[in-house]
């Protein structure tokens, strides 16, 4: 198995009020992770553009021991672990200065056509994609959808600070946003101990967006992002403080 290492010092400008680092933070951190494999693997950003196509986040749980600090220094350790025709998985792992474990974490991700935005068949693709690896994760990731009532709490337009390399939203910027709008309706929230995502739809500069809430016990929370204007559904997240 291919594993990759990188070792990260925490900046204040990744932080919360409290020290502790950010879950979009975080998840730019897996992100980077994840994009510098993928290129020494050879299916990268590079490779998947010259099919015109690329990666986009579909799945993801993180499962948290202890949150990063401002100025500490962690290890971030990922590799693929199998694929089917529609889906690849990564894992990730985060440890301490000590070796101790901070986060562990399951993904998986699409390739889409550049031109039609409709999923490609990873086995037809010129892509060295590796055979099935150990999984960081006990349980199988979940393809979140909306359930119960939810009660609407904020609303924006997608600026341009939003997009990526990729002219859509990135996916950690969807986090952002659920977690904004948390802190409204919920501040007293605290630390995350688990999170699940699941990515619906792309979103694009200008999108007008809501941000819809509904508890689910004393300690978790569902988020929906919803566009207004031609409705649909673009991101779930189920989140357990």
């Amino acid at each position: 198995m291919q594993y990759r290492e990188d070792r990260f010092t925490l900046k204040a400008f990744d932080c919360r009020p409290d020290g502790q680092i950010k879950p979009n933070a975080l998840m730019q951190y897996l992100q980077e992770g994840a994009a510098r494999h993928a290129e020494e693997l050879g299916f990268g950003f590079a490779d998947l553009n010259a099919q015109d196509c690329f990666w986009v986040l579909a799945n993801l749980r993180l499962d948290v021991t202890r949150l990063p600090r401002w100025n500490e220094c962690f290890t971030l350790r990922t590799w693929p672990s199998g694929h089917t025709r529609v889906v690849a998985s990564r894992e990730f792992v985060g440890t301490d200065e000590r070796g101790e474990e901070l986060f562990r974490a399951g993904s998986e991700w699409m390739v889409l056509d550049r031109r039609k935005s409709r999923p490609r068949n990873l086995t037809r693709l010129k892509l060295a994609l590796p055979a099935d690896g150990p999984r960081a994760l006990a349980t199988e990731l979940r393809r979140l959808q909306p359930t119960g009532d939810y009660t609407r709490c904020h609303r924006l337009r997608v600026p341009l600070s939003a997009l990526d390399f990729n002219r859509h939203v990135n996916n950690t910027e969807y986090l952002r946003w659920a977690f904004d709008a948390i802190s409204f309706g919920y501040p007293r929230a605290g630390s995350v101990r688990s999170l699940e995502v699941t990515y619906l739809a792309e979103v694009f500069e200008g999108d007008e967006i809501e941000i819809l809430i509904r508890a689910a016990g004393e300690r978790s929370l569902h988020v929906l992002e919803r566009r207004i204007g031609e409705p649909a559904d673009v991101f779930v997240m189920e989140v357990a403080f």
